[in-house]
Formats: C-alpha cells, structure tokens, sequence
C-alpha cells in the first residue's frame, strides 16, 4: 500500500511539474508572439462580405499585436478548401481562419466528406460580427408583408422563384427555412453570388431573395427591390421601420450571418487569450462599429468559450434545415 501512494505521489508531482512547465512556456510564447506578420486565411474571395469583415478587423488588430495581418484568399467549395488548408496549418498562431456561418455550421451537413472539423480542427477564438438577411421582393410582385407573400405562394404553388447566391449558402437554407415555417413552396434559382441574384431580383427574372442588409440598402434607396421582413429577432436601427420575421407571425425565427477567427487546434493558451483581447479591443473601435454598421452588421464580443457553443448551437440548426429540406451538393 505504501509503494502504492509513494508511485501516486510521483505521478503526481510528474503531472504538477509538466502543468507548470506548460504554463511557463504558453505565458513565454504569448510574450514573443507575434514576432513576424500572420496569415490570416480567408476561404472565399476578395470582394465578398467574408472578405471585407476580415480586412477591417485584420486592420484594427495589427497595431495591438504590433505586427502585419496578411488576408491570403483561398475560395473554393463553399469555403472548404480554404477551411482544410488552415486546419492543416502548424498550431502556432501565425495561420488562422475567418471562419463564418456557411464554414463553421453549415458546410458539415452538407459535404460527407470535409477537410476539417469545426471544433476537432479548431480552436474558435472570436466571432467578430454578426448580421441579418432582408427578405427582398421583386418591386413588380404585389406583395408588401410577409403574409402577403405566403398567401401569393400558397395561390401559386411551386411558380414562385427565390434566388441564392448558390446551394447551401445561408441565404439559400433561410429561404428554405422560411418555406417549412410558412408551408409554403416555391423554387430556389442558385446562382453564382450575391451580385447576380441582385441584378436577377431588380431585372424582373426572380421574384425574391434573401440579401444581406449592407447590400440591400442602396436597392432600398433606388427602389429597384421592395423589403419585406428583417431575420433578426430585433429590428435594425439600419431600417427601423422593417419588420421581423417574429414581428409577422413567424415567432423565433432568426438567420443571422456571421463571421469570425478560429485558430488550428492546439494553438498556446496564451497566443489564444492575446488574440482573443485583441479582437474584443478592435470590436469596440468606433472607427470599426462605424465600418461594419455601414455593411449592416453588428459587433460581438464573445469568448473563445462562447464562440464555440454558438457554433455547436448553429450547426445543429442548420442540420436540421439541410435534412429536413434535403439539400445535397455535388
């Protein structure tokens, strides 16, 4: 019995000892880090909302960090290859993602094989903004609430068209979400991205669309497309006088798009906490609260803890639209 708590006690001691030593060298690579510029992977291209969210804040956190925040675009299925390779990348904080909603929660339901996994591959750090879709019509089509888009697709079951910016991106399950919570149907047009739904929806070819709200505000101004609901819970100071989705009998309903930075898993607690304070520092920036606002999202301060049950809470949902809808890509 006495060999036993003795060898106990050494294994104990060998545990303490490792802990320590780990905290040590963790506390001694967030001191050094950043010691040259970081790559930040972007898994769509240049130009797009993932895009531009990622230079504002790659911008913003650079002076923190005290070293340049390289944005490398890597598009390509859906975001997955861009996702694979930063998932790949070495665990040392100098590779990291911006990860979104079409990457982190709704890709693994839709590709049976994937080059990464949300939470196995990575490490969430901060989601940095969020931002709702606007249900836009055609300014032709005689509709002007939600209930009046209901009752004209349940009168023209399945002739009605709803464009997305392609299969299985967020503005296409939030269609599909809005046709199960109505029982509703109607045709989903995909499309190539957001810039040829838009000139489709103003060009009498699509009846409507779900758009991010920083690119339907200058068509809300011209008034080449009519808006009909916001898919937040809360309506927009943006367009105060939109209604919700919950507003026009549809309780709950909610689609926000979101993105954020993630990191390869095993990055160093302290690389992790350092990155994590700088984000939540760039996200309380007027300058970057003023940028994003005017793209029509919001800022998020979370922690990597938070960051993560959101993807978990979000990727359920969405599997849950993906199945119930039957979407498949090839």
């Amino acid at each position: 019995m006495n060999a036993s708590r003795q060898a106990w006690r050494r294994h104990a001691r060998i545990v303490l000892a490792w802990a320590l030593s780990a905290a040590v060298l963790s506390t001694a690579w967030a001191a050094d880090y950043p010691s040259r510029p970081v790559t930040l992977i972007v898994p769509f291209a240049a130009g797009g909302p993932t895009d531009v969210t990622a230079r504002i804040f790659a911008r913003a956190i650079a002076p923190e960090l005290g070293q340049t925040i390289v944005v490398d675009n890597r598009p390509g299925a859906g975001g997955t290859l861009g996702g694979g390779q930063a998932a790949r990348a070495a665990a040392d904080g100098y590779t990291l993602l911006w990860g979104g909603t079409s990457t982190l929660a709704v890709a693994p339901s839709l590709y049976a094989s994937l080059p990464y996994d949300p939470l196995a591959s990575f490490q969430p750090v901060s989601r940095a903004v969020r931002g709702p879709l606007v249900l836009a019509v055609n300014s032709k089509l005689p509709v002007r609430t939600v209930a009046d888009v209901v009752a004209l697709a349940k009168a023209r079951p399945g002739r009605l068209s709803f464009g997305s910016a392609g299969v299985g991106s967020i503005i296409h399950l939030t269609g599909e979400l809005f046709k199960a919570r109505a029982g509703i149907d109607m045709i989903h047009i995909p499309y190539k991205g957001n810039a040829q739904v838009l000139t489709d929806l103003t060009g009498d070819h699509l009846d409507m669309a779900f758009i991010a709200l920083g690119h339907m505000l200058p068509h809300m101004q011209d008034g080449g497309l009519r808006p009909i609901a916001i898919s937040s819970l809360e309506r927009n100071p943006l367009v105060p006088d939109l209604p919700t989705f919950a507003e026009s009998g549809y309780p709950g309903f909610e689609s926000l798009e979101w993105f954020g930075l993630v990191a390869p898993k095993g990055i160093p607690v302290g690389v992790l906490a350092k990155l994590n304070t700088a984000f939540r520092h760039a996200s309380q920036q007027p300058s970057v609260q003023a940028e994003i606002a005017r793209l029509g999202y919001m800022p998020v301060d979370e922690t990597p803890d938070q960051f993560s049950a959101a993807v978990v809470a979000e990727g359920r949902k969405w599997k849950q639209v993906v199945t119930d809808a039957k979407v498949s890509v090839e």
